[in-house]
C-alpha cells in the first residue's frame, strides 16, 4: 500500500515538485483564468502568486514536517493526533469536494473541446475519465507522478512558445501593457480600492491555508526524505512565480491587439472571453499549434485529476476499508 499510494516514500524532489505544481494547474488556467487575464490584466496573477506564497511556506517549514509524519495518507496523521472520530469525519468530508472539483475540471475541458472540434461534451468527459481511471488504477502513485512530470513538460513547451511569440509580435511587454484594453494593473469595473486590497490580503491567507494543511500534505509524503520534500516545495514555488507571466502573455496580447476576437466564438455565448488563449493560437501561431494547445489542456486537467484519484483511493483504503470493514486485511 505504501508503494501504491505514495511511491514507498522514495521519490526525488524534481518529481514531487512537478506533481505539486501540476495539481494546482487545470484546463481552467487556459480558459477561465485566461479570460480574466483578457478582461482584467494583471489581477489574475495575484491568485497564482498566492499559490507561490503557500509553496514558499511549504519550503520554509511545512514540507519537511509533512514528510516526517511517516504515514501513507495524511488522514492517518489526523487519527494519530485527534482520534478515530476525526479520522472518519475528514475521510468523508473531503471526498465530495474533490469529486465535484474533478467534475468541474472535466466539464471545462469538455466545453473547450466542443468549441474547437465539435465533439459532444459527454464523449470528452466519459473518455477522459476512463483513461484517467485506467492509468491511476494500473500504475498507482508512480504512474501518477511520472505522468505529471511529462505533462508539465508538454505544458511548459507549449506555453513558453506562445509567450515568446506574444512578446515579439506585441513589441515587448511594455508595448502590450500600453495597448491593453482597460486598466492593466487593477482591471476594469473596480469601484473600491480598499475592497481590492482586502481581497488580495485574504486570497494570500486562504492559499496559505490550502497549501499548508495536512489534507494536501500527501504530495510530500512521496518524497525520499525531508530535504527532497523541501526542494520539491521550492521548485513548485519558483514555477508558480514564473508560470503566470508565461501563461498570460497571449491573453494580454489578444486584449491589446485583437479585442474583437469574441465574434469568432459565438457558440460560447457570454463565455467567449474564455477562448482568448485559443484565439491567440489560431490567429498568431502556425498551423498545428491548436493541436498542441489541446494536448496541453488535456495534460493540465489529467495531472490534477490523477493525483486526486490516487489520494482519494489511498484515503478510502487506509482510513475506512482497512480499519473498519476489514481490520485484519493483509
Amino acid at each position: 500500500t505504501s508503494d501504491y499510494f505514495r511511491g514507498g516514500g522514495k521519490m526525488l524532489w524534481w518529481m514531487v515538485g512537478a506533481t505539486a505544481f501540476m495539481t494546482q494547474f487545470s484546463a481552467w488556467t487556459f480558459t477561465g483564468a485566461a479570460g480574466r487575464a483578457f478582461n482584467d490584466g494583471f489581477v489574475i496573477v495575484i491568485l497564482f502568486l498566492a499559490n507561490a506564497f503557500g509553496y514558499f511556506m511549504n519550503y520554509m517549514y511545512f514540507a519537511p514536517k509533512f514528510r516526517q509524519l511517516r504515514v501513507v495518507t495524511a488522514i492517518e496523521a489526523i487519527r494519530q493526533r485527534f482520534g478515530k472520530t476525526s479520522e472518519q469525519f475528514f475521510t468523508w468530508a473531503g471526498m465530495p469536494d474533490s469529486l465535484i472539483s474533478a467534475g468541474i475540471w472535466l466539464n471545462g475541458l469538455a466545453i473547450f473541446v466542443a468549441a474547437v472540434f465539435n465533439i459532444p461534451m459527454e464523449a470528452t468527459i466519459v473518455v477522459t475519465g476512463m483513461v484517467l481511471v485506467l492509468m491511476a488504477v494500473t500504475g498507482g502513485s508512480w504512474a501518477v507522478v511520472a505522468s505529471d512530470f511529462m505533462q508539465m513538460l508538454v505544458i511548459m513547451a507549449v506555453t513558453i512558445t506562445c509567450a515568446v511569440a506574444a512578446y515579439f509580435h506585441g513589441g515587448g511587454l511594455t508595448n502590450i501593457v500600453a495597448n491593453f484594453d482597460g486598466d492593466f494593473m487593477l482591471g476594469n469595473n473596480l469601484n473600491y480600492m480598499s475592497i481590492f486590497i482586502l481581497w488580495v490580503v485574504f486570497i494570500f491567507v486562504k492559499q496559505f491555508g490550502v497549501m499548508n494543511n495536512s489534507i494536501n500534505a500527501y504530495r510530500y509524503l512521496c518524497a525520499k526524505d525531508s530535504e527532497n520534500a523541501r526542494k520539491a516545495a521550492g521548485l513548485a514555488c519558483i514555477l508558480m512565480v514564473v508560470g503566470p507571466l508565461i501563461w498570460f502573455l497571449p491573453p494580454w496580447y489578444v486584449s491589446a491587439f485583437l479585442p474583437e476576437f469574441a465574434e469568432q466564438y459565438t457558440s460560447m455565448g457570454d463565455k467567449a472571453g474564455d477562448a482568448a488563449y485559443l484565439a491567440f493560437v489560431q490567429n498568431v501561431m502556425p498551423a498545428g499549434m491548436v493541436g498542441l494547445l489541446m494536448s496541453a489542456m488535456f495534460a493540465a486537467t489529467m495531472s490534477s485529476m490523477d493525483s486526486g484519484l490516487n489520494r482519494n483511493a489511498g484515503i478510502f483504503v487506509m482510513n475506512f476499508y482497512s480499519p473498519i470493514l476489514r481490520q485484519n486485511a493483509t
